[in-house]
């Protein structure tokens, strides 16, 4: 009993462990190895005579409760009543940040979850079924559960599952040997664990499912301003220290601005948790990058928190992040000292990726082609930038070629992104303030606007670039901004009009090459207004938005499907390959098969029994017999001469255990026992055991010269051997509870049973 609770519980805290990688830190999977490790030490007063265990477990459960509700109280929104607190803990976990922060409230869920499954395996384990199917379910439960909470980063590679299929493997090949005190198969464990490293290579994998898009995350209006016009006071500030930065050489970006009025960019209003929130409107490249970085706050003030690329994870408490552009704001002001880690990922595409890519069409699309009342001469002016391009890439390295021509960046000019400061910024007369001159918020805004009215989805984004280095300085002459561009597959591509060079996106080189096949691109707009506008210049090359992960979630549901069944279809094989090679085995076989059937149904003899012993304790006439034709197919140095059937008297009972008159069998008849030890050759000697727990392989070379008509050579009498078998093995299958029932075809036990 101790190995089998020792290796049950070895089991559930291992998956505890694994189940802490939902949360921040270590703290958390010592937390939940704390709790199967007390349900574990329950066991005591499960046991306790004086009170049932099931009243007993339905007390600590209770009391589990009664725990998680007193820490998760104070911290709760609507109501503090105790069925509502409880209720929403899930539902609280799904909507926080991934990982979760390891506060109290939302460590309540898995401190639950772990001592619940850990109770439930403790009673199972401990019971008189002794099961050993328990610990396996429950590792299975809280591995999926970590997966699903993880969407499968916590075991990309499947380590920590073939280490507990390992573990599963030890156990059952293991635990069972060593309470019965036979010998144990160190090798066999390996043989499950490459069943299962095998499946995880070749069996397709498909979309994960995402739990949290059940829940409806909470979504907080906060109204944020743009920074956008804060460009020149940050750029006035010169060498003020904003923050620092530690970590891979990125731009840092502060905020993506999507909407424009036809007067100014305008930030999302809608923030949520980060990891809880929706999928993007428009989905990432297929090449991304992901970097982690630590930064400091300095003097930056405000609510914008400095991330990279789209943040999926960061270490402050109350950070909400807009899901399509990936702005990150606190609810609270910056303070200098501030210190954070974020993590974030970057569409990274190739030069050769840029060049025939396409942008998407449809509804996604429109808020980043909306051009509320936009004027002709920027419309007729964007026509003519790109009048000789031929993809969108081309169209979009045209137009920062413009934009950046014959302009110069001034932090004093006039700030705005209105159509009426973008004309005099692209039209103006030489000595009109802000002619031809502007912050970068012109430079970024003029861009896009240009960009949009030619079909190519855009953003401006805020940020800085500051100087290279592992620990980095960002100062206010740092702060920048600049436009980006969607492509189909590709994800988000920076663009620098101001300076005109690599920014992120595609290579100076590659611009210059592009450059060099257009034809002219020095346009200007018409100074008499035309009756009609032309048609604006659209992608040559549209494609229909990429398609929802839903749509291939199947796949993943057919997988998960897949695995246990496939497991299920080898186990089941395996003991029909046993079952053949048993009944090739005549009499002999036919016994082992008998004793398979004792292991299903828990009643595993002691070894030092004899078949006939055994089939005397069973009752059943059916067992009687075989055990006699067993001992003698192994054992008769010779054909016996006919006698008296064993069960005469006996009223015929099938395959039942108890004679309907006595209830016992009555005295039987054998053939006479083996020779002495040192008997003569041929006839081996058996020792105390007979063939109770002997191998029909031994059994078999024990026959030696043995009579061929005997029972393992005889077809009739084989056929007999095995029908008498079916019988007790049926007589036995009925006695066993409904669960057992249900796996005693894929059992793997009699597998290893030697």
């Amino acid at each position: 009993m101790s190995a089998r609770v020792g290796w049950a519980a070895l089991l559930l805290v291992v998956a505890a462990l694994h189940l802490g990688a939902g949360w921040q830190g270590y703290v958390p999977s010592l937390v939940f190895a704390g709790a199967a490790v007390v349900a574990f030490l329950c066991l005591p007063v499960l046991r306790w005579r004086r009170m049932p265990a099931g009243l007993v477990a339905f007390g600590l459960v209770v009391s589990a409760l009664v725990g998680g509700y007193w820490v998760a109280r104070d911290s709760a929104v609507d109501s503090t009543d105790p069925v509502p607190v409880l209720l929403d803990l899930v539902p609280r976990l799904l909507t926080a940040a991934r990982p979760a922060p390891a506060t109290p409230e939302l460590l309540v869920p898995g401190v639950l979850l772990v001592f619940g499954v850990s109770l439930v395996v403790v009673l199972a384990v401990a019971g008189r079924g002794r099961s050993l199917l328990a610990p396996v379910a429950g590792v299975a439960v809280l591995y999926t559960c970590t997966a699903l909470l993880t969407a499968g980063r916590a075991d990309r590679y499947g380590l920590i599952a073939v280490a507990l299929v390992g573990l599963v493997a030890v156990g059952w090949l293991v635990v069972d040997r060593l309470e019965a005190g036979g010998r144990v198969l160190l090798g066999l464990p390996a043989v499950p664990v490459a069943v299962v490293a095998l499946l995880a290579v070749v069996l397709p994998s498909g979309d994960a499912f995402e739990p949290r898009e059940l829940v409806e995350p909470p979504v907080s209006d906060l109204g944020v301003a743009s920074p956008l016009p804060q460009l020149a006071s940050w750029a006035n500030l010169g060498d003020t220290e904003l923050f620092r930065v530690r970590g891979p050489e990125r731009a840092v970006r502060l905020v993506a601005l999507s909407d424009y009025s036809g007067a100014a960019w305008q930030a999302a209003s809608l923030y949520g948790p980060i990891g809880a929130v929706a999928a993007p409107d428009l989905p990432p490249g297929s090449r991304v990058d992901e970097a982690e970085v630590e930064i400091t706050i300095g003097e930056l003030s405000g609510s914008w928190l400095p991330t990279v690329g789209r943040p999926t994870a960061v270490t402050l408490d109350g950070a909400m992040v807009d899901p399509d552009s990936g702005s990150l704001v606190l609810l609270d002001e910056l303070t200098p000292g501030l210190t954070y880690r974020v993590r974030g990922v970057l569409d990274v595409p190739d030069d050769t990726d840029l060049l025939n890519a396409t942008v998407p069409t449809g509804e996604q699309t429109r808020r980043y082609l909306a051009l509320p009342g936009l004027p002709f001469s920027l419309a007729e002016y964007a026509r003519q930038i790109v009048q000789s391009a031929r993809t969108p890439y081309e169209r979009a390295v045209a137009i920062e070629q413009v934009v950046k021509q014959g302009r110069t960046p001034d932090a004093q000019a006039p700030v705005g992104s209105s159509y009426a400061r973008l004309e005099r910024f692209l039209f103006g007369s030489p000595g009109e303030p802000g002619a031809n001159a502007g912050t970068a918020e012109q430079f970024a805004s003029a861009f896009a606007v240009l960009a949009r009215a030619v079909g190519l989805p855009t953003r401006v984004v805020v940020g800085f670039q500051p100087a290279e280095g592992e620990e980095r300085v960002v100062r206010g002459s740092d702060a920048t901004a600049w436009p980006e561009v969607y492509f189909a597959g590709w994800g988000w591509v920076p663009f620098d009009p101001v300076a005109g060079v690599s920014s992120g996106g595609s290579s100076a080189a590659q611009k210059r090459e592009v450059l060099d096949r257009l034809a002219s691109i020095t346009a200007s707009p018409t100074s008499t207004p035309l009756s009609a506008p032309p048609p604006l210049v659209t992608p040559s090359s549209p494609v229909a938005a990429q398609g929802t992960a839903q749509s291939r979630r199947w796949i993943g549901y057919a997988v998960l499907g897949a695995v246990p069944v496939v497991i299920l279809l080898m186990l089941g094989l395996a003991r029909l390959v046993r079952r053949r090679r048993l009944r090739t085995a005549g009499a002999t076989g036919a016994w082992a098969y008998v004793l398979d059937g004792l292991l299903l149904a828990g009643r595993t003899p002691p070894r030092d029994r004899t078949a006939p012993d055994i089939a005397a304790d069973l009752g059943s006439v059916p067992a009687v017999e075989l055990a006699r034709m067993a001992d003698h197919a192994a054992f008769a140095p010779e054909q016996p001469a006919p006698e008296q059937p064993v069960g005469a008297g006996l009223q015929p009972v099938g395959a039942g255990f108890r004679s309907p008159s006595h209830g016992q069998a009555p005295p039987l008849s054998y053939p006479p026992p083996p020779p002495p030890p040192g008997g003569p050759a041929g006839h081996p000697t058996t020792g105390p055991r007979g063939i109770g727990h002997a191998p029909p392989q031994q059994v078999a070379g024990r026959q030696g010269n043995a009579h061929p008509a005997q029972g393992n050579a005889h077809p009739a009498r084989s056929g007999e051997a095995w029908r008498l078998a079916r019988q007790v093995r049926r007589g036995l299958r009925r006695g066993v509870p409904w669960y057992r029932r249900v796996f005693w075809a894929v059992d793997p036990r009699p597998l290893w049973r030697r």
